[in-house]
């Protein structure tokens, strides 16, 4: 197999594999709004958020809290954390 084929045999297995990722991130999010855990977009409040984290969605709960308030992936990481009481250990 020559040098650009195997580029190319890497890049559509990265590829395939970061589809499989948000397939999944997609369906739990369906799963979650339809059992009224994720609100519609735009409707999100500081309660989903902890509601989603207490229940054991952290990485949507983080997701609804960078929706809400426009912030970075640490910091809404922190704020989940916070909401909760879990901290980081260190």
């Amino acid at each position: 197999m020559g040098e650009c084929m195997k580029i190319v045999y890497v890049f559509g297995v990265v590829f395939f594999i970061l589809f499989l990722f948000s397939l999944k991130a997609r369906q739990e999010e369906d799963f979650l709004r339809s059992n009224g855990l994720y609100p519609p977009p735009g409707t999100g409040t500081i309660e989903h958020v902890k509601s989603l984290a207490t229940r054991g969605y952290k990485i949507p709960a983080i997701k609804l809290y960078r929706e809400i308030n426009g912030v970075g992936l640490k910091e809404a990481k922190e704020a989940v954390e916070k909401l909760t009481g879990n901290r980081p250990k260190i």
